[in-house]
């Protein structure tokens, strides 16, 4: 017999073959689904019924005869034959939409972000709740849920601009009584459910005193990272030390910011309290009269009556892998065991304070570390220094191998004290204009490696102060007041006689 080996023959019976073998395969497979349609029928049928049948056990080796009956092998309770299998939930909506930006092009080139669908205003408008009863409460309850989510997104989406952030022209905050009532409620409610003392994860960003210096905060995350879905929030914590607000032009912009990632992400952003988040203090020292200034004075003091009453509720100290106690002063003559901070219960006002309180917040460490004991503190009355030889003891006490503290300006931003057992951190740079000192961070790695990272004062402005928007007429009321209450020395500078910026002159 004559066979065509041609390619062109063989490539059609190849096609021819393939076809065949295509089509047995769907015969064989509908064949199979309707074999197992019908057991599964059968099964649901009998257990109906109340009769149990048991599938082949295909662990213990279980084999068929000829006539497909099964022989006879030891059976398994039902439950132990699909031991994780849980019912089917049915079909239902995700409860957040991912959104890119509308300014970013291209294969999600720019932020991406995750929004609860209940934030979509037009989305949800034809949603039926049921009765008209039922439908107002569920638009109240939504419109509330959005009226409360808002208001920390508008914040973000106004200050949280690292690198094109410009002090406003016009000095109007951006936000009214209403949005700061809803920002404070939302994070007093996280703060009332925080202990006194923080427990921490690394990785870790620490920032000192920022005194109202936002632009400071601005570059210090546009150098170092950002707590956004953008930049870093997903991996690392940040840690704030107190004094967010006084002294500097933008107390408003830094205090609300700080709160708006807190409520944005309260397991990442942490705040503890520092000296001058207290009604006495920044009364004098410019926040109340920021307030005033850029609110209106009704306006201006019911929030800042509102933003001290969240301050009492602050956490006051925290403590990273059990192993880096963090507070804003220091420990002071009173404070030997963490326990002691634990156990100050919130909300607390500086007037109500013990002297725990009082050392946590208010105390500093000695000139050097030559100097050891107590010696007394020229910030006022009733406080004091602390040297080497406390610091040393109370780690030892608390199996603890630093304390990471803020409360003084420091040269270049950090500086160690008692042999690097503490560290001292300030993060806003040529404070109160005078100082000309570098703002820095710390940042503690998952391998508990502290590495500092600075920013220096930026230059003056060239522009006069008629024509820079960096430099307004109507600041000049901060200026003068830092004249008239000059703060702190920078730490290793003696401080002046009569100190008009000390406690005992408050």
């Amino acid at each position: 017999m004559f066979r065509d080996i041609s390619t062109e023959n063989a490539i059609i019976s190849a096609h021819r073959r393939l076809g065949k073998g295509v089509e047995s395969l769907v015969e064989a497979s509908a064949a199979e689904a309707e074999a197992i349609s019908a057991t599964l029928a059968a099964v649901k049928a009998r257990q109906s019924n109340g009769e149990v049948d048991q599938p082949p056990d295909r662990d213990r080796g279980g084999e068929a005869t000829i006539s497909g009956k099964q022989l006879s092998t030891p059976s398994k309770p039902q439950d132990a034959v699909m031991p994780n299998y849980s019912p089917p939930t049915g079909v239902r909506l995700h409860h957040r939409a991912v959104v890119v930006a509308a300014e970013t092009g291209g294969a999600l080139g720019g932020m991406v972000r995750s929004l609860s669908i209940d934030q979509f205003e037009n989305e949800g408008r034809r949603v039926s709740y049921g009765t008209p009863e039922s439908a107002n409460a569920a638009r109240k309850l939504l419109d509330r849920q959005m009226s409360i989510n808002s208001v920390p997104k508008k914040i973000l989406a106004y200050l949280l601009k690292p690198r094109g952030w410009k002090p406003p022209v016009r000095r109007q905050f951006f936000l009214d009584c209403n949005e700061i009532a809803e920002l404070c409620d939302h994070a007093e409610r996280i703060f009332s459910r925080e202990p006194s003392v923080l427990q921490i994860r690394a990785p870790v960003k620490i920032f000192g005193d920022l005194h109202g210096q936002f632009g400071d905060l601005m570059r210090l995350f546009d150098e170092y990272g950002a707590p956004s879905t953008a930049g870093d929030i997903t991996y690392i914590d940040y840690l704030f030390l107190g004094d967010y607000v006084d002294r500097g032009q933008h107390s408003l912009e830094t205090i609300t910011l700080l709160l708006a990632l807190k409520v944005e992400y309260p397991q990442n952003v942490h705040l503890i309290r520092g000296n001058h988040e207290a009604a006495d203090i920044n009364a004098l020292f410019g926040f109340r009269i920021e307030c005033i200034e850029r609110m209106g004075e009704r306006d201006g003091i019911w929030a800042w009556h509102r933003i001290n009453q969240l301050f009492n509720w602050l956490p006051l100290a925290a403590l990273i892998e059990k192993k880096i106690i963090c507070m804003h002063g220091g420990i002071g003559r009173s404070i030997n065991h963490v326990e002691q901070i634990e156990n100050l219960q919130r909300p607390i006002t500086m007037e109500a304070g013990s002297v725990v309180l009082m050392d946590l917040l208010w105390s500093d460490p000695t000139e050097n570390d030559s100097v050891e004991g107590l010696r007394p503190n020229a910030r006022g009355p009733g406080l004091v220094t602390f040297g080497p030889d406390r610091v040393m003891e109370f780690c030892n006490h608390n199996d603890l191998q630093l304390i990471v503290r803020a409360h003084e300006c420091v040269m270049d931003g950090f500086e160690r004290f008692a042999q690097g057992h503490l560290i001292t951190l300030f993060s806003a740079t040529n404070y109160c204009g005078t100082a000309n000192n570098a703002g820095a961070i710390l940042v503690l790695g998952r391998d508990l490696v502290v590495v500092p990272k600075l920013i220096h004062p930026l230059p003056p402005a060239i522009t006069s102060p008629e024509t820079s928007p960096e430099r307004h007429l109507e600041d000049t009321w901060m200026q003068e007041l830092n004249v008239q209450r000059p703060p702190t020395p920078t730490r290793g500078r003696p401080q002046t006689a009569n100190d008009r910026g000390s406690l005992a002159w408050i």
